[in-house]
């Protein structure tokens, strides 16, 4: 791919999951954005695309959406260093409590990871939504949101 140009959008949305993807772009994509389906941990062929997307539309705001546990934010976090302004998409606090009656129930291992990702700067844009997480013995999938 050498020449992309993606026009009339400013906000570029990576949605990691399919089905979340499927509803954001047939009930509630906005004309302004493009939108992608990531699929979770990418490889090195689509972390190339994503980085000649970023290229190719630098002036665009970026964001990534994805369950709101230790998987969602590895994968925002990796997609970070691709995409250096990109920020998250209904992944705080507020959309947490939004979806409280599917929130799934978290080991005492899992919340010790949790902890772990306090440690490290990477994971700075999430603390607030850790504690929370940890606060409530509770993490979110995605499709709660559909």
């Amino acid at each position: 791919m050498k020449n992309l140009k993606i026009k009339n959008a400013n906000k570029i949305i990576f949605i990691e999951n399919k089905a979340n993807y499927i509803d954001y772009i047939q009930n509630k994509m906005n004309k302004n954005e493009f939108v992608v389906y990531h699929g979770g941990m990418y490889g090195e062929i689509k972390g190339q695309f994503f980085k000649k997307l970023y290229e190719a539309t630098k002036e665009s705001e970026f964001y990534h959406w994805s369950d709101i546990d230790i998987g969602g934010f590895k994968i925002f976090s990796r997609l970070r260093k691709v995409i250096p302004n990109l920020k998250p998409y209904m992944m705080d606090k507020e959309a947490f409590y939004s979806k409280k009656k599917y929130w799934k129930e978290m080991s005492e291992e899992y919340k010790n990871k949790l902890v772990k990702l306090k440690e490290n700067k990477e994971y700075n844009d999430f603390y607030e939504i850790i504690d929370e997480m940890i606060k409530n013995n509770s993490k979110l999938e995605q499709e709660a949101f559909i």
